[in-house]
Protein backbone atom coordinates (compact mmCIF):
# COMPACT_ATOMS: atom_id res chain seq x y z
CA UNK A 1 0.00 0.00 0.00
CA UNK A 2 1.27 3.40 -0.93
CA UNK A 3 0.97 5.94 1.18
CA UNK A 4 0.58 9.84 0.47
CA UNK A 5 2.66 12.34 2.19
CA UNK A 6 2.75 16.12 1.14
CA UNK A 7 5.40 18.66 2.27
CA UNK A 8 5.94 22.35 2.12
CA UNK A 9 8.39 24.01 -0.34
CA UNK A 10 8.82 27.93 -0.15
CA UNK A 11 5.43 29.57 0.76
CA UNK A 12 3.25 26.78 2.14
CA UNK A 13 2.58 24.97 -1.11
CA UNK A 14 2.00 21.14 -1.01
CA UNK A 15 3.53 18.77 -3.00
CA UNK A 16 5.14 15.63 -3.75
CA UNK A 17 8.04 13.92 -5.01
CA UNK A 18 8.55 10.75 -7.23
CA UNK A 19 11.71 9.08 -7.60
CA UNK A 20 10.81 7.21 -11.27
CA UNK A 21 14.41 5.13 -11.17
CA UNK A 22 15.21 1.72 -10.64
CA UNK A 23 14.72 0.10 -6.68
CA UNK A 24 18.54 -0.53 -7.83
CA UNK A 25 18.83 3.11 -8.72
CA UNK A 26 16.54 3.90 -5.54
CA UNK A 27 18.84 2.26 -3.09
CA UNK A 28 22.16 4.04 -3.58
CA UNK A 29 20.29 7.24 -2.80
CA UNK A 30 17.09 9.18 -2.86
CA UNK A 31 15.27 12.44 -1.80
CA UNK A 32 14.23 12.72 1.48
CA UNK A 33 10.18 12.15 1.82
CA UNK A 34 10.16 11.16 -1.99
CA UNK A 35 8.14 8.44 -2.58
CA UNK A 36 9.45 5.32 -5.13
CA UNK A 37 7.35 4.95 -7.82
CA UNK A 38 8.85 3.66 -10.74
CA UNK A 39 8.32 4.65 -14.34
CA UNK A 40 7.24 0.91 -15.57
CA UNK A 41 4.72 1.00 -13.01
CA UNK A 42 3.45 4.56 -12.47
CA UNK A 43 0.77 4.83 -15.25
CA UNK A 44 -1.13 2.41 -13.30
CA UNK A 45 -0.48 3.22 -9.92
CA UNK A 46 0.11 6.87 -9.81
CA UNK A 47 -3.45 7.55 -8.70
CA UNK A 48 -2.92 5.73 -5.65
CA UNK A 49 -0.11 7.67 -4.43
CA UNK A 50 -1.61 11.32 -5.78
CA UNK A 51 -4.97 11.39 -4.76
CA UNK A 52 -5.47 15.12 -5.51
CA UNK A 53 -4.64 15.69 -9.63
CA UNK A 54 -4.21 19.62 -8.92
CA UNK A 55 -1.73 17.78 -6.21
CA UNK A 56 2.08 19.90 -7.34
CA UNK A 57 4.32 16.44 -8.39
CA UNK A 58 8.13 16.89 -8.82
CA UNK A 59 9.42 14.29 -10.52
CA UNK A 60 13.25 13.36 -10.55
CA UNK A 61 15.16 10.12 -11.99
CA UNK A 62 18.87 9.45 -13.17
CA UNK A 63 19.15 12.28 -15.97
CA UNK A 64 15.74 13.30 -16.72
CA UNK A 65 14.68 11.23 -19.44
CA UNK A 66 12.48 9.39 -17.80
CA UNK A 67 11.21 11.78 -15.23
CA UNK A 68 10.17 13.76 -18.47
CA UNK A 69 8.29 10.48 -19.84
CA UNK A 70 6.96 10.57 -16.70
CA UNK A 71 5.49 14.14 -16.47
CA UNK A 72 4.67 13.46 -20.26
CA UNK A 73 2.31 9.99 -18.60
CA UNK A 74 0.76 12.05 -15.69
CA UNK A 75 -0.52 15.22 -17.91
CA UNK A 76 -2.07 12.67 -19.91
CA UNK A 77 -3.49 11.32 -17.08
CA UNK A 78 -4.91 15.09 -15.80
CA UNK A 79 -2.27 15.75 -13.31
CA UNK A 80 -1.44 19.37 -15.06
CA UNK A 81 1.02 20.36 -12.28
CA UNK A 82 3.72 17.53 -12.65
CA UNK A 83 7.15 19.27 -12.94
CA UNK A 84 10.40 17.41 -14.12
CA UNK A 85 13.46 18.42 -11.94
CA UNK A 86 15.63 16.30 -14.09
CA UNK A 87 18.41 13.87 -11.82
CA UNK A 88 18.60 12.97 -8.42
CA UNK A 89 21.17 16.06 -7.73
CA UNK A 90 19.87 18.89 -9.84
CA UNK A 91 15.78 17.67 -7.80
CA UNK A 92 18.13 18.04 -4.41
CA UNK A 93 19.29 21.44 -5.23
CA UNK A 94 16.16 22.68 -6.51
CA UNK A 95 13.91 21.14 -2.98
CA UNK A 96 16.73 22.00 -0.94
CA UNK A 97 16.20 18.33 0.51
CA UNK A 98 19.40 15.58 0.87
CA UNK A 99 20.51 12.50 -0.72
CA UNK A 100 19.72 9.67 1.73
CA UNK A 101 20.24 6.25 1.71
Amino acid sequence: MLMVISTSHGNNVNYIIIDVRTIEEWRTGHLKDAKHLPLDILEDQVKNLVINPQETVYIYCRSGNRSGMAKQIMNRLGYQHAKNLGSLTEASQFLRKPIQK
